[in-house]
């Protein structure tokens, strides 16, 4: 049996098609955070974990059948704003999140312009609107659906590739070992053959889970997200590395 596992997100969904059904895979469906703490503590064989657990763990051996990724706006990975970012700003992480947390914490220094900022987290449900804080991080499907009537908005992925000419990686398939991984790359990468080809079916399927427009569903998973993990995807993943580290955020993650 292969032990596997997933963000339960839209944008893993053609990522995992089939996998659900298959008699020789046990998938599990978990937020980021909890899927990076299970792969550590060997529960899983792998698992789709935010970039951050590559970058910050030299031991973790990723699997190069895909990846989450984007190269401009990402639509759901976004600081929600009541009013314009400063310096010292009070920021609340969704507590689901790990790579999206640190990416906020290097554009707030950098493209963003207001450094110093302190955090707290929160839950996904908060309503950035009520919620005691300047910017609220949301991320996945509850950012993604979030009614943005009255709020700022800074798309995560959008201000990263304006900053670095760069796509970001926002999770990939990771093993716990060399074995781990050639026993997932076949699985995984007929996974991702059989969603490529019902996109348009996940699409619609998504849509109707979470109350959106179809189209709008369409162009978020066949627009938005990417799911090749070629050089421009490493040369990105490779960047968000070094401002990590140049950053001091370079305590392991998800072990």
């Amino acid at each position: 049996m292969l032990h596997l596992g997933s963000v339960p997100y839209a944008n893993a969904r053609p990522l995992i098609e089939g996998l659900a059904g298959d008699p020789a895979v046990s998938l599990l469906l978990e937020t980021p955070a909890r899927l990076a703490r299970r792969l550590a503590e060997g529960g899983l064989d792998a698992a789709l974990v935010p970039s951050v657990v590559v970058v910050k763990n030299p031991a973790r051996v990723p699997v190069p059948t895909g990846c989450i990724s984007s190269r401009g706006p990402v639509a759901s990975v976004s600081l929600f704003c009541r009013r314009p970012l400063r310096r010292g700003a009070r920021i609340l992480l969704d507590s689901s999140s790990l790579t999206s947390a640190h990416l906020v914490r290097i554009l707030l220094e950098g493209p963003l312009g207001a450094p110093g900022a302190t955090f707290d987290t929160c839950p996904p449900t908060v309503d950035p609107r009520v919620a005691d804080a300047d910017g609220v991080l949301l991320i996945g499907d509850p950012a993604l659906v979030l009614d943005r009537t009255g709020l700022g908005e800074v798309d995560l992925g959008e201000c990263w590739t304006r900053w670095t000419g760069l796509p970001f990686v926002w999770a990939l398939w990771t093993a716990r070992d060399g074995a781990a991984a050639r026993a997932a790359e076949p699985v995984l990468r007929a996974a991702r053959r059989r969603g490529e080809a019902a996109l348009p079916a996940i699409a619609a399927r998504e849509a109707a889970r979470l109350g959106m427009a179809p189209e709008a569903m369409a162009r978020y998973l066949g627009g938005n997200i990417r799911y090749e993990f070629g050089p421009e995807e490493r040369a990105g993943l490779e960047r968000f590395r070094a401002e990590c580290l140049g950053a001091g955020l370079h305590a392991a993650a998800g072990s």
